[in-house]
């Protein structure tokens, strides 16, 4: 599947470069124009040097965006960030917190979502992405909620490795990082959204890993080419969006029409009228949910389904991005094999200090562990530019720089180039996966040592540790985002994280590596190897 995506991308990048030296004449007068910035990858005198630079920018992202880092940001300077689609204001990363504190009326970080992603066209029922409360039910609920969900995750991830990467305690065996830690992920992430039986229903699995896949490639083409064309190309180019959301759908209808049915009924209380552990899922949450909202069309079956479709496309590719990076970084470090003991050990000493049950905090004490994967996400993280946000005010905004953003244009910040500062890592091109559990585990103010809550919002060691945890969000560190817009679903994702990297190294030897699979920018994407492989095989006596 991975490399049919690849060979699916070059067809979809030739298609791109065609559509995009059109679409440039044709969307080129469309919005206010960009000036008094200075362009990146231009050339003083060279002819069609602005539509050049966009080529540029594709084939040389990472040496666009660190030049754009070095030379502009860390100046105090704006630039452009030409794209085949678009162009981007990139602000200096001091600007930050100025960006993240203007109302979404101001700088919208939903447009630039509905915009990329050409929600239009990509989904079925557009409005779902426009009005995300599903959002809400993360926040208020999937969150609130892990500590009852531990337990069968944790038994979902086991029987998931056991049927995908075997028993066999003697031989070796070769697998597939990526499309098997993608399926572990959907099948993990669906115990919480829709429970059992459904979340080891395959057909369905499949068209929530499938729908997660077309939607950003389909995006990528449609944005390429002319507005005016888009409706009628979006007919074939989107078509397997429609058919995963509909293979989605039908699947799950039966079961959201039983659960309608019991929350429906006239007399008694909606948990004796379900009596099902099962339903303690996204799935029942959100019928609830919409069950109460002023908007009866929420209420609707296929509304249900796509918003759940709509999270696994969030949860599964970051998730499995993230496991990949990390399983890859962990086995290609110098000193690999005494990192993965220390991470057993913790691992290990976690689950037992609560009887051998996996629970949240057991998992939260797990500071090396979470330092790994904060690390990792660091070095790896798939967004090259973040923080996007357009500009709303009809007659633009202007930035603390003194930088004239019209309106309608995208602004975001150099991410990568951050991420990557030795000012903020010290050698930031190397893997140091307990970089962050050092201090956390330093003498001094201890997290589980600070017990009240008063306590915890005034000692300043107890802040400085928890920030630096792999949640945590800060202007050095956002590839969840910043501020209120940070991504609801990465407490849950934090955990499930936890407990497949736990499942793995306490049942599961590994080889090292002797140089990791390298990384590949699709856009301004980094992402991790598809068709890499590991050697693995079962412990023989698992922890």
């Amino acid at each position: 599947m991975s490399e049919f995506l690849l060979k699916l991308w070059l067809l979809a990048s030739s298609i791109i470069m065609i559509a995009s030296a059109v679409s440039y004449y044709f969307n080129r007068s469309s919005k206010q124009p960009l000036t008094g910035i200075p362009w990146l990858n231009t050339k003083e005198g060279e002819l069609f040097t602005i539509l050049r630079s966009r080529f540029r920018s594709l084939a040389n992202f990472k040496q666009t965006i660190d030049a754009a880092y070095e030379k502009y940001s860390k100046q105090e300077l704006s630039c452009i960030l030409p794209s085949l689609a678009d162009a981007t204001i990139l602000l200096p990363v001091s600007h930050i917190t100025w960006l993240i504190n203007q109302p979404e009326t101001v700088l919208s970080a939903t447009e630039p979502h509905v915009e990329q992603l050409q929600t239009q066209f990509t989904f079925v029922h557009p409005w779902i992405v426009q009005n995300p409360v599903h959002h809400d039910v993360i926040t208020t609920e999937l969150t609130r909620r892990i500590s009852s969900l531990t337990t069968p995750i944790m038994e979902e991830i086991a029987a998931a490795f056991d049927e995908l990467w075997g028993t066999d305690t003697v031989v070796w065996k070769d697998v597939c990082v990526f499309d098997t830690i993608m399926q572990v992920v959907a099948r993990a992430s669906n115990r919480a959204f829709v429970g059992l039986p459904l979340c080891r229903n395959q057909a369905l699995l499949d068209h929530a890993k499938g729908f997660a896949q077309a939607v950003p490639l389909a995006a990528v083409v449609l944005c390429q080419l002319p507005a005016v064309i888009r409706p009628v190309a979006a007919s074939f180019i989107a078509h397997p969006n429609r058919k995963h959301t509909r293979g989605f759908a039908k699947i799950l209808h039966p079961e959201i029409e039983r659960r309608k049915r019991l929350l429906d009924a006239p007399n008694g209380k909606v948990e004796k009228k379900i009596g099902d552990a099962e339903s303690n899922d996204f799935l029942q949450w959100s019928l609830a949910r919409a069950r109460s909202n002023s908007q009866r069309a929420e209420y609707d079956s296929d509304i249900i389904a796509e918003r759940l479709l709509a999270l696994n496309f969030a949860a599964i590719h970051t998730s499995t991005f993230s496991m990949t990076n990390v399983i890859f970084d962990l086995l290609a470090a110098t000193s690999s094999q005494d990192y993965l003991y220390q991470l057993r050990h913790e691992a290990n000493t976690a689950r037992e200090s609560n009887n051998g049950v996996w629970t949240k905090k057991g998992l939260s004490k797990m500071y090396k562990m979470d330092s790994a994967l904060r690390e990792s996400t660091r070095l790896g993280s798939f967004l090259g530019k973040g923080l996007v946000r357009k500009v709303m005010v009809p007659h633009g905004l202007t930035t603390p720089n003194g930088t004239h953003c019209p309106y309608g244009s995208m602004i975001a910040v150099p991410s990568n180039g951050v991420h990557n500062d030795p000012e903020y890592y010290p050698d930031a091109a190397v893997f140091r996966p307990f970089r962050f559990s050092s201090e956390r585990l330093s003498n001094g103010t201890e997290e589980d040592d600070v017990s009240s809550e008063d306590e915890r919002t005034h000692s300043d060691g107890y802040i400085r540790k928890a920030n630096l945890s792999f949640v945590s969000t800060s202007p050095s560190y956002h590839p969840f985002g910043h501020g209120r817009h940070a991504c609801p679903g990465r407490f849950f994702a934090a955990n499930e994280l936890k407990l497949m990297l736990s499942y793995m190294l306490l049942n599961y030897e590994f080889e090292s590596l002797g140089e990791r699979p390298e990384s590949k920018w699709i856009g301004s994407s980094l992402v991790p190897p598809m068709n890499a492989t590991i050697k693995i095989r079962r412990k023989a006596f698992t922890s």
